[in-house]
């Protein structure tokens, strides 16, 4: 029997990037991580607490993956992954394998072709539903056969072979069955090919054993591709209990008479439908926000959003209550300062445009996943946790300690910059490609205010990753931008451990400190090493969702940006391209002091 191998993942990769419906790769292996439905019993779990995120949610418990110091006991609770793509091949003599459970030893599998002992690895491709979010592997015997002459139908005698004396690329590849000798090259593995002969998607996922009743159209994809999964996340940080704007929506909703039956209605039927039609008639608001109401099963991207602004609009109101004077909670203990208002020297004037620092010594953060989507952002809802009935709904969640920094922008000051006829400009061709994107309609709602706060955010984190003795990639951003007059950002960082982070991000926050580090970060952004081609563009990114930003001068880590690097335009912050940055005097009298 082959040894055993453990393999690990932190318990904070249980939501992102290693949540349900994701890829894993693992010591050479693929995997992929089933809905919680699966998790072991809740006895092993970690329950987390946070009644404001499981109330705008709409479940009733939020929980953590089980975790061990032992991996090594096999009596330890552990999350089970199911092998994904389940076809492999043998480095060595390059025989497929159509791998089963029951074939599962611990170990790394081995080919089994007498003397080779060659190690087995994933096939490169899957097979994704283009509407559905169902996920399956390329059934290669099907395929493979399906334009031989003969009957052959052979999934035992398949090899993966590169062709000689061709070049690379899929035509170079093939697919050949040593029973028939018939083979097909992978430049034939297309979504017309499969549409053409028939071969359609089954409504499963890799860890389901039942076929469903799906038939949509199945696309080839590389295993590796970003569109195989895009998950549903939202996040809440512990804060003083505030009655929000989105309190006030979230109760007249669940007041309301149909509600009830709304949530006992099977998500995404015509009943639920029409009740949610009914609600949002009643009053006056988004069919797509009333449904979130009923619970993430029936989530659409727009009412995702909704959510997240709503959380972070209490959040806000939280910290405008802090630079008011209440006392410090637990899990957020604040101090407020400012930043100098004149100096004579570079940082003048940043007073005038910052009006207002907090700075966090201890947060609590916690996010939840809703669920997956799969082929592209407006498929169909695959939820973290199927519903059972008669049971407490729930997300997997995952809770982390640590520290950030607040910004408030003046409102005054940026009301008067909003002002400008280039200004608009900028953000209303931003706003056009959100609303012609698919992708856009998952991000935050585009105004020049927040691209202005997402991009200051960017360039403010990349220069505290010098600084403060935290990786960029553990540095994240919240940018409050929820109504006229909230304009802030939020630079923070977070540990699983319950003893939180060392301090060294917000020692930065100190109003020295801080405005120098504003001046370096305003000094760097105002040139780009891919100036001018950067500040002229007019569109790039994905959709054309983002303008004047570049992995030279803007672009943070996955993990630190809450807008997958796009809505962000360097030429807001610091001038350029006709535009008068919200900066821009600082910027002015810091090239006057160079030059």
């Amino acid at each position: 029997m082959a040894e055993r191998q453990v393999k690990t993942i932190r318990a904070s990769e249980t939501v992102s990037p290693y949540g349900p419906g994701a890829v894993v790769d693992i010591l050479g292996q693929s995997f992929m991580v089933p809905t919680g439905d699966r998790w072991p019993s809740p006895k092993v779990r970690t329950q987390i607490t946070s009644e404001r995120l499981a109330d705008a949610l709409g479940v009733d418990e939020l929980w953590g993956a089980p975790t061990t110091h032992d991996p090594d006991n096999s009596r330890v609770p552990s999350l089970e992954f199911e092998r994904f793509p389940a076809w492999l091949f043998c480095q060595a003599c390059r025989r497929m394998v159509h791998w089963k459970r029951q074939m599962e030893n611990g170990g790394v599998p081995h080919c089994a072709v007498a003397g080779c002992d060659g190690r087995l690895v994933p096939m490169r491709f899957v097979a994704v539903c283009t509407e559905e979010s169902h996920v399956a592997d390329v059934p290669w015997a099907f395929w493979m056969h399906r334009d031989a002459q003969g009957d052959c139908t052979a999934e035992d005698q398949l090899r993966f072979e590169n062709a000689e004396g061709r070049s690379g690329g899929l035509s170079s590849l093939r697919v050949r069955c040593e029973r028939c000798g018939h083979s097909r090259s992978l430049g034939e593995l297309r979504r017309d090919v499969f549409r053409a002969e028939g071969i359609t998607c089954h409504g499963t996922q890799p860890w389901q054993q039942t076929w469903g009743q799906c038939g949509k159209p199945l696309d080839p994809q590389q295993r590796g591709a970003t569109s195989l999964h895009f998950s549903d996340i939202v996040s809440a940080i512990d804060i003083p209990a505030v009655e929000s704007r989105a309190d006030e929506f979230r109760d007249s909703v669940q007041g309301h008479v149909f509600y009830g039956a709304l949530r006992a209605a099977e998500p995404g039927s015509s009943t639920s439908e029409m009740l949610a039609r009914e609600i949002a008639s009643d009053l006056g608001v988004e069919v797509d926000d009333v449904l979130l109401a009923a619970g993430p099963e029936s989530a659409q991207p727009s009412s995702v959003r909704m959510t997240r602004s709503g959380l972070q609009s209490a959040e806000f109101e939280a910290f405008i209550k802090a630079i008011a004077g209440d006392a410090p909670v637990e899990n957020f203990h604040t101090r407020v300062a400012t930043l100098p208002g004149a100096q004579g020297n570079a940082a003048e004037g940043l007073g005038a445009l910052i009006s207002d620092i907090v700075m966090v010594d201890r947060l609590r953060d916690v996010r939840a996943v809703i669920g997956f989507r799969r082929h592209t952002p407006d498929a169909k809802l695959v939820p973290a946790v199927a519903v059972e009935p008669h049971m407490k709904t729930w997300l997997p969640a995952v809770e982390g300690y640590g520290e950030g920094i607040f910004l408030r922008f003046a409102p005054d000051a940026v009301m008067r910059w909003r002002q400008q006829a280039a200004v608009e400009e900028r953000g209303a061709v931003l706003l056009r490609h959100q609303n012609q994107s698919v992708l856009g309609l998952r991000l935050h709602a585009v105004s020049a205010e927040y691209v202005l706060l997402h991009t200051f955010a960017h360039l403010l984190m990349r220069e505290l990753a010098f600084s403060s003795g935290y990786t960029s990639s553990s540095i994240r951003e919240r940018i409050y931008c929820e109504s006229d007059g909230d304009y802030g950002v939020f630079i923070y960082t977070t540990s699983s451990d319950v003893e939180g982070t060392l301090g060294g991000l917000v020692r930065q926050g100190e109003p020295d400190l801080l405005a120098q580090a504003i001046v370096r970060a305003l000094e760097q952004a105002a040139w780009c090493p891919n100036d001018p081609v950067c500040i002229e563009t007019e569109a790039q990114s994905i959709d054309g969702l983002t303008m004047a930003a570049c992995h030279a001068c803007c672009l943070a880590p996955e993990t630190s940006c809450e807008s997958q690097n796009l809505l962000l335009d360097r030429a807001l912050v610091v001038g350029g391209g006709g535009v008068t940055g919200y900066f821009g005097a600082v910027v002015d009298g810091l090239l006057g002091q160079r030059g």
